[in-house]
């Protein structure tokens, strides 16, 4: 077992000793998402409608007993600690946990500022925020004349480089020089020059739900570059555990304002949208995607998701897999897609809105679809009405596979899709329907199995 620091030793102390206490008592005021309402042992939920929408159970069997509960109990399942549920499912570790208590401190209307006094300044965070702000203010300054003309070439808009979020590496002599507060040993530290081909590159800050910066990456100018070096990200930094790029900036926006988000795969293709005005949009930062990626969008309160991955077979692909991701995920917004060759003739969305300009994104977003339908569609794309029967058929098969392995809360895009898919090999609803559910969902119906991750994987692998 990893020993955890004095510092974070020092916070769990504070969080079961002053905050726990004190949330238990007005744990209704702190998460009033759950209708809490005190029984003998402690709180009962009454909120049907969030506990089925995040947890899948019925209110009554969440309950939060005993004096101090470290978080809540759902009969039946697993507990979930406070830390956890405050940071959309994962156990959060080292000033991931910091934060989260300070979070649950703060509802429950304990003062939070002895948490910063027990864990000491985060100085790597501060090396990275400070070489972040010098690459942005070396962007507008004579050394990065280079990078300014590059991106006017990409058609971004003058008055839009210098609120673009972007940044340009100096030089190595210059960075030691203007972080000349640090010690050595912290830049080096930090990793940010541990590359030398990092000079002379745009960089962007990818950061984590709480604005922090999680990693940096620094991309070629031009296109010249190859592929896989196009690109490159900050050592030491692992990509896994953070939220698409470019979610952290809707943290202060209205919860209204951040229902809906559209999904892209590139750094540029955000940053090109975010200079056209165009403001909700994240990137993938390639094609990656998993179901937790679709869960902390869930938790940091996104309804609605869109995929506008890049014309070619690996955006096809990845948009596949995102939708297959996102119904494995034990909660997820909605998600719909644009297919990828709605984006004709362009390649990207970055390429779209550089040549067509902003109106031909905003037509582009009424093309799309649910994603479960397209998803399902895509087993299918090969045929059409007039294929041999033989061919109909197999595509019928994969579509009722996968869809058969879909939970209870996709049921209406699940039968959407299968009118979709009847339509196009030409059978009725109804017929595909029952031969779906005979050959592939009766056995899995009658024994009550539960949707899992595993089952999906041996439903696609047949």
């Amino acid at each position: 077992m990893k020993r955890r620091g004095p510092e974070e030793i020092g916070v769990t102390v504070f969080y079961t000793e002053t905050v726990l206490p004190a949330l238990v008592e007005r744990l209704d005021d702190a998460f009033p998402e759950f209708g809490w309402r005190r029984d003998p042992r402690g709180w009962v939920a009454t909120n049907e409608e969030h506990t089925h929408a995040r947890l899948g159970v019925r209110a009554e069997r969440v309950v939060a007993h005993g004096p101090a509960p470290r978080g809540f109990l759902i009969h039946g399942g697993d507990p979930m600690l406070w830390t956890a549920y405050v940071c959309g499912g994962g156990v959060p570790r080292g000033r991931e946990f910091v934060r989260a208590v300070e979070e649950i401190a703060r509802r429950a209307g304990v003062d939070p500022s002895p948490i910063e006094r027990a864990a000491p300044h985060d100085r790597q965070a501060d090396v990275l925020e400070d070489f972040f702000s010098l690459c942005r203010r070396e962007l507008l300054s004579h050394g990065g004349g280079t990078a300014r003309e590059y991106l006017e070439r990409r058609g971004f808009p003058g008055e839009a480089i210098e609120t673009s979020g972007l940044g340009f590496v100096p030089p190595v002599g210059r960075v030691r020089e203007a972080l000349g507060l640090y010690r050595g040993a912290e830049i080096d530290e930090a990793g940010i020059v541990a590359d030398s081909r990092w000079p002379g590159r745009l960089c962007g800050a990818w950061r984590n739900e709480y604005g922090r910066i999680g990693t940096l990456w620094a991309r070629a100018i031009g296109d010249v570059t190859a592929a896989d070096t196009r690109y490159l990200y900050l050592s030491g930094a692992s990509r896994t555990n953070l939220p698409p790029y470019g979610v952290s900036d809707l943290r202060t926006n209205s919860r209204d304002a951040r229902r809906e988000l559209v999904l892209v795969e590139g750094f540029m293709d955000l940053h090109q949208l975010h200079a056209r005005g165009i403001e909700n949009v994240a990137a993938l930062g390639g094609t990656s995607t998993s179901p937790r990626t679709f869960e902390r969008l869930d938790w940091l309160g996104i309804d609605v998701v869109t995929l506008c991955l890049d014309r070619d077979d690996a955006g096809r692909a990845a948009t596949a897999r995102a939708v297959e991701h996102s119904a494995r995920a034990r909660q997820s917004p909605e998600v719909y897609v644009i297919d990828p060759e709605c984006l004709a003739p362009a390649k990207d969305p970055d390429a779209l809105v550089r040549e067509l300009g902003p109106d031909a994104w905003h037509r582009l977003s009424e093309k799309r679809t649910c994603g479960t339908a397209w998803r399902a569609q895509e087993f299918a794309r090969t045929v059409s009405r007039d294929s041999p029967a033989p061919e109909r058929r197999a595509a019928l098969a994969r579509s009722g596979r996968w869809l058969g392995t879909l939970p209870a809360r996709l049921a209406l895009e699940q039968e959407d899709a299968i009118h979709l898919i009847a339509e196009r090999c030409g059978y009725s609803s109804e017929a595909v329907t029952r031969s779906l559910r005979a050959r592939f969902w009766g056995a899995r119906e009658r024994e009550g199995q539960p949707f899992s991750p595993r089952f999906v994987d041996q439903a696609l692998e047949r």
